[in-house]
Formats: structure tokens, C-alpha cells, sequence
């Protein structure tokens, strides 16, 4: 991020931390969804808490629907997981629910910047020989290249 980027408001308020991690989460989905809309896709939020896809995109008609599975992250690398959780309400003892996204979870991944809104778009297929995760810095290609949600209608 250049030094003359504005960078988005952080917990400006102190709300604790744990509460805030939530609130960040969906405000990364609302920006992410508002980025597909912005580039000329009508794009729809999934209100199911846990579902495995985020958002659906339609692009194209005639029936071409994708679905999103939005990521949000304020380090160097994006998680590419879902099954996981957080808190100190989670119990430690419970098995692992932690699993790597595939095809039959969601069609493509947005990692969103939280700290300036940057998306990575990236087809799932994309994922499956990477670990768990991926540094931003080897995601250029990804950045900002909304060509790849009319890359993946043509291959609907």
C-alpha cells in the first residue's frame, strides 16, 4: 500500500476486541460484496451464519450464478480454511471442524485488504495446491482483476 493510500477506520470506537473481530468480519463482506457490485455484477449476501459461500454473483444470466466465499484479512497472507473458530467461549476440547475450501464448497474466493478494501479474486479451482494459506505479495495476479468473475461465466 502506497504511503498516501487512506486506510479504512479501525476499531476507532475500542469496542473489545473479540466483539470487534465479528463486526470487522462482516464489514469485510459488505465492502467485498459492494467491490462486485462496483464492477458491474449484481451480487447477493447469504444471511445463513456457517454457510460454506458468503455472497452469489450473478454473471451473466441465463442462469450463471457463483458463489463467494469472502475472506477477510489485516496480515501479509490470506487463510483459504473455513470450520474454525475463535473465542473464549469455544471449547478447546472439541475435535477440529477446520476443513480447505473445494469446488463443491464455493466457486471462487474474494480475499479483501481489511486495512484499504484491496480484493483478490480467486477461483477456487486456483486453491487446491496451496497450503492454508498464501502471502498477499504472491496474489498479484489475483489483485483487482475482476476479469475473472467473466473468465469463470464463460466457464459455466
Amino acid at each position: 500500500m502506497s504511503s498516501d493510500a487512506k486506510q479504512l477506520v479501525i476499531n476507532l470506537t475500542q469496542i473489545e476486541q473479540g466483539l470487534f473481530k465479528t463486526m470487522n468480519g462482516n464489514a469485510d463482506e459488505m465492502i467485498a460484496i459492494g467491490r462486485v457490485i462496483k464492477a458491474g455484477f449484481p451480487c447477493s449476501r447469504v444471511d445463513v451464519t456457517n454457510a460454506k459461500y458468503d455472497a452469489i454473483v450473478d454473471i451473466g444470466g441465463d442462469k450463471k450464478l457463483l458463489r463467494i466465499q469472502i475472506k477477510g484479512t489485516g496480515s501479509n497472507s490470506i487463510n483459504v480454511t473455513g470450520g474454525y473458530r475463535s473465542g473464549q467461549q469455544i471449547s478447546r476440547e472439541a475435535p477440529s471442524r477446520l476443513y480447505k475450501y473445494t469446488k463443491k464448497d464455493c466457486d471462487l474466493i474474494i480475499g479483501i485488504n481489511t486495512k484499504n478494501g484491496d480484493c483478490c479474486i480467486i477461483p477456487i479451482d486456483d486453491i487446491k495446491d496451496w497450503k492454508n494459506t498464501k502471502q498477499l505479495s504472491h496474489l498479484q495476479s489475483y489483485k483487482e482483476n475482476w476479469q475473472v468473475l467473466l473468465d469463470l461465466a464463460k466457464q459455466k
